[in-house]
């Protein structure tokens, strides 16, 4: 499982630097500050939003691989009321 996380939290730094790149052709130093404001802005939603499913799979694979399926639901039922 840590070759796909790595890949998905590469994906952020990524896109963030091909939009900051095509705006700052635009050779408007405004909108470069507002994308630089909007990257920061879409990588603390998308690292909260990523961080979760990150954590609370190794721990579900855990528990089903043990076939503790108590301790599996309630990692489950856990990141469902973490997510809301």
């Amino acid at each position: 499982t840590a070759l796909p996380t790595m890949l998905n939290l590469m994906v952020v730094p990524l896109v963030n630097a091909v939009d900051t790149f095509y705006v700052g052709q635009l050779a408007d130093p405004l909108a470069l500050a507002a994308q630089s404001a909007a990257n920061q802005c879409f990588f603390t939603i998308y690292f909260l939003a990523a961080f979760l499913p990150t954590i609370t799979a190794p721990l579900v694979a855990e528990a089903i691989g043990k076939e503790d399926w108590d301790t599996a639901k309630q990692r489950v039922c856990e990141s469902l009321f973490l997510s809301n």
